[in-house]
């Protein structure tokens, strides 16, 4: 008996021993079939994992052409990039283009060149002057209307003034009535008497060449003939503080041929023209306008005008002051003697 459980008690160790060898072989070989390096074969046997081969891509059939999606597919990455880099190019060529345009004032004007140096402008005390090796090649002048009431122009004379633009009348912005400004004939006639040297402008609000042809008949009508050392300005502004009114859906080319007809009629008469505007308001007008007569340049608070044509007048403020006005007052830089 105690020989029978003793031999019963080696074959369970065995057993045990047995059993407990296989528990870490099969623990050992589960690693490695799922992440080591070795795999089982059929027959028990283990060895080692060979690397798989990269899969291949699929082959196109002889004959078969590459669809745009699968062309796409394959070249994204380079497209994208070829893309992107003439996006990019645009842009900086955009860039450049609005950056020149903005510097000279008007599109496409980027090769214009001022024949003035502006570096010879005196500022002294507001009222300008250009002055080359110690002479002044420009004169100094206001515009006025009924705003500055009665100025004293002997007074203004004396405060350096050399010349008045006067206006001479307007049409209205909205039922389009012509109207005599009320001390045109007072400013005309007291600045002359004081020495200075006049011209006149019309504030237009013409939407037709008839219409334009009136204005001008207008202004030969009340000046009578009466000699001007200065010309006669065609001023059209759209009014934007009335809201809707008559100029504001004016083509560049029904202006342009509005400023033409009221200049041609002027012309006729014997006296000079020129046209008054801003950046903005000059930039409606083709060239034909501008050709052989003034451009009187409205730009205020900057160092120099920043024109694209040439031009022979500078409104350079509308806030000036004057000695015998009692209101601010526009005031003009002549440059035609520089």
């Amino acid at each position: 008996m105690a020989n029978h459980a003793r031999d019963n008690r080696d074959v369970r160790d065995k057993r045990a021993a047995l059993a407990g060898a296989g528990m870490q072989q099969r623990a050992y070989s589960h690693s490695d079939q799922v992440g080591g390096t070795r795999r089982r074969e059929a027959d028990g046997r283990w060895v080692d994992r060979e690397q798989e081969p990269p899969r291949p891509e699929p082959q196109r059939r002889p004959g078969e052409r590459e669809t745009i999606g699968q062309f796409i597919a394959r070249n994204a990455v380079y497209i994208l990039s070829v893309v992107a880099v003439a996006l990019i190019a645009v842009l900086l060529i955009f860039g450049v283009r609005m950056f020149a345009d903005l510097t000279q004032g008007a599109p496409g004007d980027d090769e214009y060149v001022s024949p003035y140096d502006w570096s010879n402008l005196d500022r002294t005390d507001g009222h300008y002057a250009y002055v080359v090796n110690g002479q002044v090649k420009s004169r100094l002048g206001v515009d006025v209307a009924d705003y500055q009431g009665y100025p004293d122009w002997e007074a203004a004379a004396a405060d350096g003034i050399d010349f008045a633009m006067i206006r001479l009348g307007y049409r209205g912005a909205t039922e389009g009535a012509l109207y005599l400004d009320e001390y045109f004939e007072s400013n005309l006639e007291n600045a002359r008497a004081a020495g200075i040297d006049c011209g006149l402008y019309f504030f237009s609000q013409a939407i037709s060449v008839e219409e334009a042809v009136e204005e001008a008949e207008f202004v030969l009508d009340n000046l009578g003939g009466r000699p001007l050392e200065y010309p006669i300005a065609f001023d059209s502004e759209v009014v934007t503080s009335l809201g809707a009114t008559r100029t504001i859906d004016l083509s560049d080319e029904e202006l342009t041929a509005i400023a033409d007809a009221f200049c041609d009629r002027i012309e006729q008469a014997g006296y000079r023209t020129m046209v008054y505007g801003n950046a903005l308001d000059l930039s409606s007008y083709d060239i034909v306008v501008m050709t052989g007569r003034g451009i009187w340049w409205a730009e205020y608070d900057v160092e120099y005008p920043s024109h694209y044509t040439d031009i022979v007048m500078w409104q350079y403020t509308s806030t000036g002051s004057v000695a015998g006005f009692d209101t601010t007052v526009d005031m003009n830089l002549d440059l035609s003697g520089v």
